[in-house]
């Protein structure tokens, strides 16, 4: 039987949205899954930045660890007024359509990559090129170069590296050709998978531009949306649960685990779904279902 709501019992068993090594998450697959079990997560997605390459070793360490791992992947998406995140679940990581865009889309953070380091290379700052090839295990993100600034001494913290160096008309600021928003959302339908509208109220958009953004997703084919997420408050949880009913979208619920050195985004620390938004976790397998229900 299928799960058709959450319980309070249930509600920190499922996490579908974290990151690892594999991006610009701190911790391995395998000691993102083993935090998730600690923690009473029963369903979990990985999710790295444009690549699915954790997603072996993470299936691995969920078997050891008795819970269930959803193939899983956030991808960047360029629509007309910016640039939103689609979290993409239940996926066959081997079809060749989403094999070619996660290869286009790390291409892009690559060449991005090289341009920010020149970029601050100008701006008086070297090395970092080789310390964001030693930092990024997996595909560079801006996260590893505002890392390798912290590191460098450039300055004292990530959210400061951000707003000195890499935010939109900083020294290191560099834009990204992203796949359109509805080509993503196919590699993801093509792969079997759910397309989801990650952290929708994170984006610093107008109400009416993120309606905009979250119709253009749903004219793509989106199904779902991230009702509870990581950090935000019950503020956010109420948009995020009205946004999904005005447009008919499934809920799903995801902390963005990155860093367990940032303690308010901790795996599995979520509010439940509202019991009248279906669950995204419908659309997997029945025993998947039956394992998030409890």
């Amino acid at each position: 039987m299928k799960a058709t709501s959450e319980t309070p019992v249930s509600a920190s068993r499922v996490d579908l949205h974290m990151h690892s090594t594999a991006s610009d998450g701190h911790l391995s697959p395998t000691a993102v899954v083993q935090r998730a079990a600690d923690r009473g997560v029963r369903l979990m997605a990985l999710t790295d930045h444009d690549t699915v390459e954790g997603i072996p070793e993470a299936q691995a360490a969920a078997g050891q660890s008795g819970i269930d791992c959803v193939p899983g992947i956030e991808l960047s998406a360029r629509w007309a007024r910016g640039v939103v995140h689609i979290v993409g679940l239940d996926l066959d990581v081997t079809t060749p359509m989403l094999v070619e865009g996660v290869a286009r889309q790390q291409a892009e953070r690559r060449r991005r990559a090289v341009r920010i380091a020149e970029q601050l290379a100008r701006a008086g700052i070297s090395d970092i090129a080789e310390r964001l090839e030693r930092m990024a295990q997996g595909v560079p993100g801006r996260a590893h170069v505002a890392r390798a600034l912290v590191e460098q001494g450039a300055v004292p913290t990530v959210q400061a590296a951000f707003e000195r160096y890499l935010k939109r008309g900083r020294p290191g600021y560099a834009p990204v050709q992203w796949a359109r928003i509805e080509e993503v959302v196919a590699w993801i339908h093509a792969a079997g998978g759910v397309a989801v509208f990650a952290h929708p109220l994170r984006y610093g958009l107008s109400r009416g531009a993120l309606r905009a953004a979250i119709q253009a997703f749903v004219e793509a084919g989106g199904q779902a949306i991230e009702v509870a997420n990581g950090g935000g408050g019950r503020d956010d949880h109420v948009a995020a649960a009205a946004l999904a009913r005005r447009f008919g979208l499934a809920g799903s619920k995801g902390s963005d685990f990155h860093d367990p050195d940032f303690p308010w985004i901790e795996i599995g620390r979520l509010a439940p779904v509202p019991p009248d938004i279906p669950v995204v976790w419908e659309r997997f397998s029945e025993t998947l279902a039956e394992h998030a229900s409890g």
